[in-house]
Order: C-alpha cells, then sequence, then structure tokens
C-alpha cells in the first residue's frame, strides 16, 4: 500500500485533518520515527471508518474521531485494516481498526501512537516531532501555493513527487494574490505554458504547451471534457470559481480520449470543505472595472456529513478598447454527503452569463497597428449563457475495490457578432459588413471507473478501469449582411446594425465519443511504475439544412502510456515517461476525411521535494512529435496529403514554494526548439509560427510581520515568427505585474485590502501572424477589499 496518508480520491474528509501524515516515506525514509500531527478540536468520540489500507484507515478514523494520531509510515506500510463498526470510544475503534495488524494503539500525552505490540505493555513510547511536509488532497482548499498532490495524471489523489510526468498546479492563492479573472492569466507563470497568442482576446482562453494549442481540444472542468463544436461555442470558467489548476504536459489520451497532444489544462472546482474559508469581496479598477464575489459554505447538519459551498462572481467592466466589455454574473453552488463511512456523493451546478468582445482586433494600416476599432458597441459582442449540473460519487465495497463514476450535463448558447472591413479605405472612410455566429449547444461527459488496490508479491498495484462518454448536440447559423461604414478619423461606434440574413451555414452535429482504459500504477519498494491503454471511438453526424444533406465520420484509435520513477533517501525522484495522444480533424481531402494527427512523446525528468519543506522542483527533458500534419499534395495543389509531421524539444525547469508563512514563490524557465520535420509547404526546418523559444517567469509575495505584503513578478516571452516561412518576426517583450496587500488585525482581523496591477508599465506589445496583428492587453489596476474568516 501508499507509504503516504492520502485518502482515496473521493473520500477525503470535510473537514481539517486532525492527524496529517507527514510524508517522509514520500521521500523515502524507510526508519522514520512517529510523525505527530496538530491538534484540532475533538468532533465525536467515535468513528465507523470502512476497512482497506491501515494508512488510510487511520488517516480517515482520525479526521472523525477529531483526535491526534502519529504514526510511522514504515510500520503500517503493507498492512490492512477491517476497519471500525460502532465502537463505543475512541480507544474502542483504534482497537478495532488495528486487530490482526500486529500494531497497538497508545495514548500519550500528545495523543494517540500507534507501534508494533510488545510483551512489556507499560512501555510508553515517546512520541518524536518530525519538521516535514504534510501531504495534501488534490481536492480540498490549500493554504498556500505548494500542492503535494495532483489527480489529473493519474485520476486518483497521488503525490506529484510520485508522479512520472510533468505537472504544475496553480492553487487558488495564487489566483487571489495576483488578482487574475481568466484562466489563461491564472497559468501564465506556468513552465512551458504559453499564453495570449493573439493578443486580448477574451473570447477563450488561449493556451499552449509545449508549442502546441490546448484551446478547443484540452478544456476539462474537474476531470470532465468540456465540450467544444469547433465554432465559438466553449464553456467559459471564472478564475474565482476554482481550488486549483492542473497542467498536465504532453499527451494523456491513455485517461482522456482525444486530446493536444502538448497536454491538457483540468480546472478543479471550488467545493464544500471545512477547510474552506468564507469570503466576500469587492473590487474596484480602471477600465470601468466593478466587481463584487464571495465564497461561503458550511455544515448544514450537526456531525458534518453533509456541507455546502456557494461562489459567485458579478462584473460590470471593460477592457483597455473601451467598447469591449468584460461583463460576468455566475452562481456556482455544491453540496456534499457522506452517506456512510464508505459513500459520499458530491453535487456541483454552475450557472454563468457573460458579455465581451466577438472581435478585438484593431486596425492594421500596413506596418502599423493603429488604436482604431472597427466594430460598433451596440452590435458587436460575444454573448453567452451556460448552465451545468453534475455529481462526482465514490462507494468503497471493501478494502480492494470501490467505485468513482462523475457525470456533468450543460446547455450553452452563444451569440457572437461583429464587423469587419472590405475593400479600401477612401478619404478616410471604411466599407463593413456584419458577421454573425449564432450557436447552441447541450452536452453530456461522463466517466465510470473501478479502482482495484490489491498486491502481487512484492508489488502493491492501484488499477483503474474506466469507461468515459461525452456526448454533445449543437446547431449553428452563420451569416452575413450589409453594415455602416465608419470615418476612421472621428468614428461613430453606435450606428444601427440588422442582424445579417445571408445565411453561409445552417447545420446541426450530434457527436459521441467514448473510450475504455486501463492502467495500473505499481509500487515496488521505492520505484513507482504505470502502464497504461486506451481505446477510442468518435462519432460525428453532420446535418446541412441549406442543402438538406447529411454525413458521417468515425474515427477510432489505441494509445499507450508508461511511466518509471525512483524515490530517494534525500527527495530526489528521477523518472521517464513515454505518452500517445491523438486528435481527430475536421474536412476532407478528395472526398475523404482526414485522419486524426497522432502524438508521441519521451520524456525525463528529475523532481525534488527538500525533506521536512513545502517545495517542490521539477526539471523535465521532452521530445514529442506530432504526425498526420496536412500539407499539399506534391501531384495536385488542390489537395492536402497528412504526411506532414512537426516536433518540439524542450528543457523545462520550475519551482513552486511556500518558503515560510510569510514567502511564497513560483519561478519557471522553459526552452523549446521546435521544428516544422516534414512539409511539402516549403517550410520543412523552420519553425512552426507563433512558437517562443524561451519562456521565463518569476512570483514572490511576502508578507511583512505588522500585516503589510508584497507581490511582484515578471513573465518574459522571447521572439516568434508570424508565418510558416519564418519570413515575419513579432518581437519579444517582458511584463511586470505587482500587488501590495495590508491584512487588518483585532477587530478587523480578517480584512484585507489590496491594489494589483497587470503589465505595470502599460508595456505596448503585438504579436502578428499571416497577415493579422494583435496587440496585447493594456495595464489594469484593481483595488480590493476583502472579508474572510
Amino acid at each position: 500500500m501508499r507509504s503516504t496518508c492520502s485518502l482515496p480520491s473521493r473520500l477525503q474528509p470535510r473537514k481539517l485533518s486532525t492527524a496529517i501524515c507527514i510524508a517522509l516515506a514520500l521521500c523515502g525514509v524507510a526508519t522514520s520515527p512517529a510523525l505527530l500531527a496538530a491538534e484540532p478540536t475533538p468532533r465525536a468520540a467515535a468513528a465507523d471508518v470502512p476497512g482497506g489500507a491501515l494508512d488510510q484507515t487511520l488517516s480517515l478514523y482520525a479526521e472523525r474521531a477529531g483526535i491526534t494520531l502519529s504514526y510511522s509510515p514504515e510500520t503500517v506500510r503493507g498492512r490492512v485494516s477491517p476497519g471500525s463498526a460502532g465502537a463505543q470510544s475512541v480507544e474502542e475503534g483504534l482497537s478495532q481498526i488495528l486487530g490482526g495488524t500486529g500494531l497497538v494503539a497508545e495514548k500519550t500525552a500528545s495523543g494517540y501512537v500507534v507501534r508494533p505490540l510488545r510483551a512489556d505493555d507499560s512501555y510508553q513510547l515517546q512520541p518524536v516531532t518530525v519538521e516535514a511536509a504534510p501531504t495534501q488532497s488534490a481536492f480540498a482548499p490549500l493554504p498556500g501555493y505548494f500542492a503535494s498532490n495532483a489527480s489529473t495524471a493519474t485520476k486518483t489523489d497521488l503525490p506529484i513527487l510520485q508522479t512520472a510526468q510533468s505537472i504544475s498546479v496553480v492553487t487558488a492563492a495564487q489566483i487571489a494574490d495576483r488578482k487574475v479573472d481568466r484562466v489563461e492569466d491564472a497559468v501564465a507563470y506556468s513552465a512551458g505554458v504559453r499564453t495570449g497568442g493573439s493578443g486580448l482576446d477574451p473570447r477563450f482562453d488561449q493556451i499552449n504547451i509545449r508549442g502546441f494549442d490546448t484551446t478547443m481540444s484540452a478544456d476539462f472542468l474537474d476531470g470532465l471534457r468540456q465540450p467544444y463544436n469547433g465554432w465559438l461555442s466553449i464553456y467559459g470558467t471564472e478564475a474565482y470559481a476554482l481550488e486549483r489548476i492542473e497542467v498536465l504536459k504532453g499527451p494523456a489520451s491513455v485517461l482522456y480520449g482525444q486530446i493536444s497532444p502538448g497536454g491538457m489544462v483540468n480546472r478543479v472546482s471550488k467545493r464544500p470543505s471545512l477547510q474552506a474559508k468564507n469570503q466576500v469581496e469587492i473590487q474596484a479598477g480602471n477600465h470601468d472595472h466593478r466587481q463584487g464575489q464571495f465564497d461561503v459554505g458550511g455544515k448544514l447538519d450537526e456531525t458534518g456529513d453533509v456541507l455546502f459551498r456557494t461562489v459567485g462572481v458579478y462584473r460590470d467592466a471593460h477592457y483597455d478598447i473601451e467598447q469591449l466589455n468584460n461583463d460576468v454574473r455566475m452562481l456556482a453552488p455544491s453540496l456534499s454527503w457522506q452517506i456512510d463511512p464508505a459513500t459520499s456523493l458530491t453535487l456541483l451546478a454552475q450557472y454563468q452569463e457573460r458579455e465581451t468582445a466577438a472581435s478585438p482586433m484593431l486596425y492594421h494600416d500596413g506596418n502599423r497597428l493603429t488604436d482604431f476599432w472597427q466594430g460598433d458597441e451596440y452590435f458587436d459582442k460575444l454573448g453567452q449563457r451556460q448552465w451545468t449540473f453534475g455529481y462526482e460519487f465514490e462507494h468503497a465495497f471493501n478494502d480492494t475495490f470501490s467505485l468513482q463514476q462523475n457525470l456533468r450535463y450543460g446547455q450553452l448558447d452563444t451569440t457572437n457578432q461583429y464587423l469587419q472591413p472590405y475593400g479600401t479605405i477612401t478619404n478616410g472612410v471604411m466599407e463593413r459588413y456584419a458577421v454573425g455566429v449564432y450557436e447552441d449547444m447541450e452536452s453530456v461527459s461522463s466517466d465510470t471507473r473501478l479502482v482495484s488496490r490489491f498486491a502481487t508479491g512484492e508489488l502493491q498495484h492501484t488499477l483503474l478501469t474506466g469507461w468515459d462518454y461525452a456526448w454533445f448536440d449543437s446547431s449553428v447559423l452563420y451569416a452575413t449582411g450589409p453594415a455602416p461604414s465608419i470615418d476612421i478619423n472621428a468614428p461613430d461606434y453606435h450606428q444601427p446594425v440588422s442582424r445579417p440574413g445571408n445565411l453561409l451555414a445552417d447545420q446541426d452535429s450530434l457527436t459521441q465519443r467514448s473510450g475504455i482504459y486501463l492502467q495500473d500504477q505499481i509500487e515496488l519498494d521505492r520505484w513507482r511504475l504505470s502502464a497504461g491503454v486506451r481505446r477510442d471511438w468518435v462519432h460525428v453526424r453532420t446535418s446541412n439544412n441549406l442543402s438538406d444533406s447529411n454525413s458521417k465520420r468515425s474515427d477510432s484509435a489505441t494509445t499507450y502510456q508508461l511511466g518509471a520513477l525512483y524515490l530517494f533517501d534525500n527527495g530526489l525522484a528521477p523518472y521517464a515517461s513515454y505518452a500517445e495522444s491523438f486528435l481527430p480533424q475536421s474536412g476532407s481531402n478528395a472526398g475523404r476525411p482526414l485522419k486524426p494527427t497522432e502524438g508521441k512523446q519521451y520524456e525525463i525528468g528529475l523532481k525534488y521535494q527538500p525533506p521536512g519543506t513545502s517545495a517542490l522542483f521539477t526539471a523535465s527533458l521532452y521530445h514529442l512529435t506530432q504526425e498526420n500534419v496536412s500539407t499539399r499534395d506534391p501531384l495536385n495543389s488542390l489537395n492536402t496529403v497528412q504526411t506532414g509531421e512537426q516536433v518540439s524539444r524542450g528543457l523545462e525547469l520550475e519551482a513552486v514554494a511556500d518558503l515560510s508563512e510569510r514567502l511564497h514563490l513560483t519561478a519557471s524557465y522553459s526552452y523549446n526548439d521546435p521544428e516544422v520535420t516534414k512539409s511539402n509547404d516549403g517550410n520543412q526546418g523552420k519553425d512552426p509560427k507563433d512558437t517562443p523559444r524561451h519562456m521565463a517567469a518569476l512570483w514572490l509575495d511576502y508578507k511583512l510581520p505588522f500585516g503589510l505584503g508584497f507581490g511582484a513578478g515578471a513573465r518574459y516571452t522571447s521572439s516568434v515568427y508570424g508565418n510558416n516561412m519564418n519570413t515575419v518576426k513579432s518581437e519579444d517583450y517582458t511584463l511586470f505585474d505587482a500587488g501590495v496587500h495590508y491584512d487588518f488585525a483585532g477587530d478587523l482581523d480578517g480584512v484585507r485590502l489590496a491594489v494589483n496591477a497587470r503589465n505595470l508599465t502599460d508595456k505596448q506589445y503585438v504579436n502578428c501572424q499571416d497577415g493579422y496583428c494583435y496587440r496585447g492587453e493594456a495595464r489594469s489596476v484593481i483595488t480590493s477589499l476583502s472579508y474572510s474568516w
């Protein structure tokens, strides 16, 4: 069994651990002494817990009984507990849990200590406090920047140090300290992550990982895909509604199906937890920024088996282009129910309305990007209304088998209208036409898996056997129409524009995606091994209502994953892994549907978590290849062939640390050597467009003893090529962010006043691609006042 003290992913208790297991075994310490955890207020005299791995059962019992429980991970490793039921006291409950294990629990002045049974019952074991980082849940709130565990890479609550893949975690504390609203901005300090490739475009998150776009194909919420229909219907996510954001680098099709080869971004929702603080906050800033938000929750019964939490955001604001709205209304209630010691259910819902720009591009006059916007404030907009409802369910049948099922249903309505220029400008007057894209979508995403924990000789297995299924039905109207002209020297942004009536597309589509997967996580002494395989099926049916025709297409693929990691005593963990991905492509060639692109990655790396610290350092080298890329047919220029190939080779360095209660740090450096290795388009051997070779980021937050604190950061992105032939280049740039905050004390304890600035120096930077140029977001300043309790 695991040598850490983390609980099964969905059976995590809803209260701050009363027996935080110290994860020295995570660093391979075989003979660590008894480990102590902080003592909270006891909640109950005894509790019922299911049987299972002894370390997990002890941790769960300590949570529910409200006791301090200390033990050496080596003492309990590999032992199985029958659990407890009907105990009348804490001592009786511990006796039931330790029955048949050869261990006993002894009460001391510091709590209960688990030790081997000895003939001398009068022997008193003196507990020794060891300074070490506690293990955490991958779903519960965290107090700082450091996250010891993550769930995205394995679909289990596993220490990052024991995972043979590169993972970055952005916690809610990082989001709050930098005061960001978008997921794109939240992950901007993570290694290997490029954001804002098309400048300011608030319609969706622009996130590239290791040189490959993940915006449309790798958008996940709570481990379930947020579907994308190929147009503009993309579920939006407010960063404030998230407990954390996990960025998994490299192919991940074995667990998640069709996905970008660069990796994926998994957004983890805030959910009920007694570890969560309540908070209300108001904000004001430049660009007419006005925002209110709250995060409240607690117990609905005396024992804390039923918990609730509600997160809300109301924002009325603009971007630095005055006519571009940044408006959001969001409400996300959730409820958790510990039905019995072996069964839990969490309900998650969200309703959101948002309105922003449909086309935020500014007019490009030759080699100069102007401040002129070509749209109309009343007509141009991306308006979306979405709601989702789902659940996460887990039942442990016994100490070996547990069933987990997650499901989410959603509806999304999108109106996307904008004005486009055409022809030449005469006497300063621009002719325009109107474009409208109107979409409706409903979707279902589910994931059902059996988790089996067992041993075969010296091998300890955590075997996932799963089936996931996604279904979404969408309809799209795409139309154009006339629009009034505009004087670029004296623009009128409030002219009447009719809804476009010239239909260019009217289609309905139904997409079904399903996959079965098998993944085994193996522990052998200090080795952590993993192997996985998956089979996927994708079916798409499209109805063209203009031509009254139908089309169907199907794709399938088998993907594999392997990983190996070794835990040293000193906290070092070298690893190696291999992973694959596939991603279906729209369109056809000579009447035949395009094949999916395929990704393959080899990665080696080194992780280091110094014993006794809340810090993690990661270095990784990767070689990532995407095959079946479309390129020109050398025999017929009107056709394409899928013989193209693109490679990314790189180095990533990342550090995340809570150096003290007052000082927090995140830093990263990325080097990527991208190359088009096969192409008939004349760009073989050149860099893919919009792929920087160097990126670096650093953020520090420090709080002085008397309440005043400061945060400061910098983000560097090197130059990129703007076309496939590498003849146009956009310059490199560095952006600075900063914040200052003051925490009140005394009668105002819990009140924080803060001022945050993004792009502090108001750096103007431009990125050009294929003749279009995009300007980055200008400086934003937000003042906030919050109260937490």
